[in-house]
């Protein structure tokens, strides 16, 4: 807990209100100078000087973006992205058969970009990149969407925008708590004397805590690893269960040594999507169109050829191709955003209406700018998409 009379923050608080993990505030403690006392073992942090020390490098790093409006004729484009999420592979098919360069170089021949791919372990770590300039388009999951709106509050030269959806799973598939095969968990009280571990600050760790609230568990302790640490605590038996994504969660199950348990219902549907910051794509809007163009592409290619696909993304990964061929059936892969995903991301957001507008601009949160993709869409001679989101339930029609 806070430490009341001296205002202080425990490490904890403090990843949890930055969204950080905790590789990441040890850094900036080092690197970049983030004001903490130590008293005994312990570390703690002054939020009033926090809050000081987040004003100075929010100002200081996003102000790069007014240089990066102007395109000079070697551009850099950086594309962060997530090897180890299944419904982030389209990136791998973009990188994989040089879709954006080729969309670069279609739309303007004469001038010449490097593209450079940052492949990241978790969501938090790219929104990272993309307030301080060095990531320019992130696929993350959508608690790290949210947790870009939340910064934003404290970050007000931080703009995020979701510019487009990427794969989709409904009624909490894609994403489960899983259980060692033959453990010793034969009911849902027993999980309240394991320990369960978790991607910290993470589209897993919400649902953790959704699937906890929900059955009225308090475990001790909630471990925060890396996903591949998370699996293979399973298959080792050194917690109690993990909650996994996709491939991971296929993973556990193919080769016997876990059981993910029902559900269905608990954090809605688990989506993916593309962000980038307002002050560098408005100056760079042709950039994000023909990324965009690439990304439908990629869409259409897993869509109709699932197969090379599958050997691309193995490739590229280092999954089994059999897990990985079979993972990609169970994903929607759509860019497009209907009400149906509205109501899943307003369950991260306590609730609230309308936090996610096309037509709002400058309102100190999330922007979904559909017009880059409206664009994307029009140029490949798609179906055109309305200003307002797609009504109801995905539909089973038409595919972006």
């Amino acid at each position: 807990m806070m430490n009341d009379r001296l205002n202080l923050l425990s490490l904890q608080e403090a990843m949890d209100l930055l969204g950080i993990s905790r590789a990441t505030i040890d850094r900036w403690r080092k690197d970049k100078q983030l004001p903490h006392i130590k008293i005994g073992k312990e570390v703690w942090i002054d939020e009033q000087q926090l809050q000081g020390w987040i004003k100075q490098h929010g100002v200081s790093e996003p102000q790069n973006h007014a240089a990066e409006a102007i395109v000079p004729d070697d551009t850099t484009i950086t594309i962060g992205y997530q090897s180890g999420a299944a419904l982030l592979w389209s990136p791998l098919i973009i990188k994989q058969l040089g879709l954006f360069e080729e969309e670069l170089k279609r739309m303007n021949p004469t001038k010449r970009y490097q593209v450079r791919y940052v492949n990241a372990p978790n969501g938090m770590e790219l929104v990272e990149e993309l307030i301080a300039g060095r990531v320019h388009i992130a696929s993350v999951g959508d608690y790290p969407i949210i947790a870009s709106r939340a910064l934003s509050q404290i970050l007000p030269r931080f703009q995020p925008q979701v510019i487009a959806f990427d794969g989709k799973t409904g009624s909490g598939g894609g994403i489960s708590l899983v259980v060692p095969t033959g453990g010793k968990v034969d009911h849902i009280e027993a999980l309240s004397s394991l320990s369960i571990s978790t991607v910290g600050n993470s589209s897993s760790s919400y649902r953790l805590k959704e699937w906890m609230k929900t059955y009225g568990l308090h475990s001790e302790p909630i471990v925060h690893r890396g996903m591949g640490d998370c699996l293979n605590g399973i298959i080792e038996g050194h917690v109690g269960a993990s909650m996994l994504w996709e491939p991971y969660l296929s993973w556990v199950q193919s080769i016997g040594a876990g059981v993910p348990l029902l559900s269905e219902g608990i954090g809605g549907d688990y989506l993916t999507g593309l962000v980038t910051d307002g002050n560098w794509s408005r100056g760079n809007q042709t950039i994000v169109i023909a990324y965009l163009k690439a990304h439908l592409r990629a869409h259409e290619f897993i869509r109709n050829d699932q197969q090379r696909a599958a050997e691309l993304i193995h490739k590229a990964s280092g999954f089994p191709l059999p897990l990985v061929a079979s993972v990609l059936t169970q994903i929607r892969w759509d860019a497009s955003i209907y009400s149906r995903d509205l109501q899943t991301l307003n369950r991260f957001n306590e609730g609230q209406s309308d936090w996610l507008s096309a037509h709002k601009k400058n309102n100190g949160g999330l922007e979904f700018n559909k017009l880059y993709l409206q664009e994307a869409v029009e140029a490949l001679k798609l179906p055109i998409l309305t200003d307002s989101p797609l009504p109801g339930e995905w539909s089973i029609d038409n595919f972006y």
